[in-house]
């Protein structure tokens, strides 16, 4: 029995640990350090770009507008770009060299691909 309370008060104490520092890690940000690793970056008007490396995104199917497209396309751009290399990397408003390529799948239906280097915040190379 003082086996069973004693597991069950230190499964309560690492969850408690585990959620303060939970709450205390901003969520919003991260950076995976896998960008630095495999890419040079540079420094660029205000931010940090990788240099020469384009990430390509997709609209997954043909829609009725050519702006719901590539919407779709830059969703696909920020959930690749962020899964990789974490989400202060994977904002397309924030990427270089944007680009992007729609056009009509049918008589009604748009497709759009696009490409972008990312980038992340900050005026210094190191990584955060």
């Amino acid at each position: 029995m003082y086996k069973s309370i004693a597991k069950g008060v230190l499964t309560i104490s690492v969850l408690a640990t585990l959620s303060s520092t939970l709450i205390t890690v901003p969520a919003s940000a991260n950076d995976t350090g896998i960008a630095t690793m495999l890419h040079s970056v540079r420094a660029e008007r205000g931010k940090v770009c990788m240099v020469g490396h384009y990430h390509i995104g997709d609209s997954p199917r043909a829609y009725k507008s050519r702006s719901k497209a590539h919407r779709a396309a830059i969703r696909h751009w920020v959930t690749f770009t962020a899964a990789e290399y974490g989400t202060d990397w994977g904002n397309y408003n924030r990427a270089a060299n944007r680009s992007a390529d729609c056009e009509k799948a049918s008589s009604s239906t748009w497709i759009c691909k696009i490409k972008a280097r990312p980038c992340r915040r900050g005026r210094s190379v190191a990584a955060k």
